[in-house]
């Protein structure tokens, strides 16, 4: 058991609770789940939410550049697109250059949804984190970004590709 952990506390058997990867696993699936019945509402799920800050931010993506990011298979990606574009939360052109390509953006209605979402996603995450102080939740964020850098580049320099068949 790591140093200062309390398994009854916990509820979890020592062999669970001295894991830190399921302790991650288990938080992660927690906040999705919490995240998406506070987004139910609104009428999209986490995958379209996290699209959204994807455009948000980017201004355009391709659609294989978001399936890149998020590490979704390209045909869930088209899926999901489908789904905010009939909503009219995105816009999808071809791109002039390779007509295979698409280009995506976030439209001024879907710019409006993703600023309720986040508000939403945040205050998931002040609850979620809430026990913790500045200073460690901030020493947290700086942890997993180090343990994930590795599996980052990795992503950069080999790209998720689809399953042999």
């Amino acid at each position: 058991m790591l140093p200062g952990m309390d398994s009854t506390r916990d509820g979890l058997p020592e062999g669970l609770a001295s894991l830190t990867g399921f302790q991650l696993s288990k938080c992660g699936w927690w906040m999705e789940q919490r995240l998406e019945a506070e987004l139910r509402p609104l009428g999209i799920r986490v995958r379209h939410f996290l699209v959204l800050a994807m455009l948000s931010s980017s201004g355009t993506l391709s659609q294989q550049e978001m399936a890149g990011h998020l590490l979704l298979d390209p045909t869930l990606m088209v899926g999901l697109v489908d789904d905010l574009e009939t909503r009219g939360l995105c816009a999808r052109t071809r791109d002039p250059r390779d007509r295979r390509r698409h280009s995506v953006r976030i439209t001024e209605d879907g710019a409006d949804l993703h600023r309720r979402a986040r508000a939403l996603a945040d205050q998931v995450g002040a609850d979620v984190f809430g026990p913790l102080s500045q200073d460690e939740l901030r020493v947290l964020t700086r942890a997993i970004g180090r343990v994930m850098e590795p599996f980052w580049a990795e992503q950069a320099v080999r790209p998720r590709r689809k399953p042999a068949r």
